[in-house]
């Protein structure tokens, strides 16, 4: 063997070495990075696809198996093809199943999807509006915020109690219609909100998400909005993010004290929670510390300001009332559970199988049980 090829077989050691080290840092920086920019970038959309339609018949429609759409509930249902139009409708519970397919309650409200179109659900049952969705009488407004206007619905009701319905990251303002026959039939008046990044809004100076850090000042416009019209009181029911924007809001505005109640919907209180979860179930738990940097250093933010486990005594003087599924994948359900019984007034509503914001998906009926009990005191016709 000659120098030359010695001197490189001793070299092979040191460049794959070398190789296996630059793809560690790589790694090491390109997933926090790609892990924060996820997070934090606006796409507008909850749908999970479902596979695809292998026959509709009356009342019932069976798709390919996948466990989105073997999800115990009800939801809405979306769908478009290549060359036809896209629809929506309602699915219910499963009627029955089997290893390749999954058949559902069908209920058509835009059509019906072809044989072999692909399907979403969506736990926003509907994509209207008040009136098309629910027969309720609204209002198109905007509400002025510091970074431009933003679109609200406004719902009528008496009294000077009004209910501000914020929704969660990635939602839309249809969140709020799931329960809002329940809070109008309590006539009270409601503002299902508009924030910064949402779609008709203005964005963020970055474009990103702060996790409810600056997004609480939105919604401190919308209280300006429902004072000069004549609100007193408020109830904040936030579902997701809208939880963090929430509570952020009772740190730090000063319409806090008009606050009479909180409802919560699988509300993300502590963002460092989450993270850490969802490295977990990806196996990257070791990620965990560099994705919160690099989440705090992208979205020039801080988790620990958000981390709401620590500081609740703000929420003490006022009824909670806090619905947490217990299959939910995004918010641990024992942060929820044990903020939920750190507070004195505040009822704690477990529902078993339902993912992350799908109680009322799962038991719409209970759900609107809990929430009209919780609402009865603030409604006009309460005794003083």
């Amino acid at each position: 063997m000659t120098r030359t090829r010695r001197a490189h077989r001793r070299r092979w050691p040191f460049v794959i070495g070398g190789i296996v080290v630059a793809v560690g840092i790589l790694a090491v920086v390109a997933i926090p990075l790609a892990s924060a920019q996820l997070l934090l970038t606006p796409h507008h959309s909850l749908t999970t696809a479902a596979g695809s339609v292998q026959s509709v018949g009356e009342g019932e429609i069976t798709l390919s198996r996948t466990d989105a759409g073997a999800r115990a509930g009800t939801y809405g249902l979306t769908w478009s093809t290549d060359d036809g139009p896209s629809g929506e409708a309602v699915v219910g519970p499963v009627l029955r199943s089997d290893e390749t397919s999954i058949t559902r309650v069908f209920a058509p409200t835009d059509g019906t999807p072809p044989v072999g179109a692909k399907v979403s659900l969506n736990p926003n049952m509907w994509t209207g509006d008040p009136a098309t969705a629910l027969g309720l009488e609204f209002e198109d407004v905007e509400v002025a915020g510091e970074l431009g206007a933003m679109p609200a619905w406004f719902v009528p009701g008496d009294g000077d109690t009004w209910v501000l319905f914020v929704h969660g990251i990635d939602g839309l303002r249809q969140s709020g219609l799931r329960p809002l026959t329940t809070i109008a039939e309590k006539k009270l008046p409601t503002l299902l909100i508009t924030y910064r990044n949402d779609v008709g809004a203005p964005p963020s100076p970055n474009g990103l998400f702060s996790l409810g850090e600056r997004e609480w000042r939105d919604l401190e416009a919308a209280a300006d909005f429902a004072l000069a019209q004549g609100a007193e009181k408020f109830v904040l029911y936030g579902d997701s993010m809208g939880g963090s924007i929430v509570t952020r809001f009772m740190h730090e505005s000063p319409h806090a004290e008009r606050v009479v109640g909180m409802v919560l919907d699988a509300p993300v209180l502590d963002w460092s929670a989450v993270i850490a979860g969802q490295a977990d179930r990806l196996h990257l738990g070791w990620f965990t510390p560099l994705v919160q940097a690099v989440v705090q250093w992208r979205g020039d933010l801080s988790l620990s300001t958000l981390d709401e486990l620590d500081q609740t005594e703000v929420f003490d003087r006022m009824p909670v009332l806090l619905f947490q599924g217990l299959a939910d994948p995004l918010v641990p359900h024992v942060d929820s559970e044990g903020f939920a019984r750190s507070l004195p007034d505040a009822q704690y509503v477990p529902v078993p199988g339902a993912g992350h914001i799908q109680s009322w998906n799962v038991d719409p009926e209970g759900y609107a049980q809990h929430l009209a009990t919780f609402l009865a005191p603030f409604a006009p016709s309460a005794a003083p």
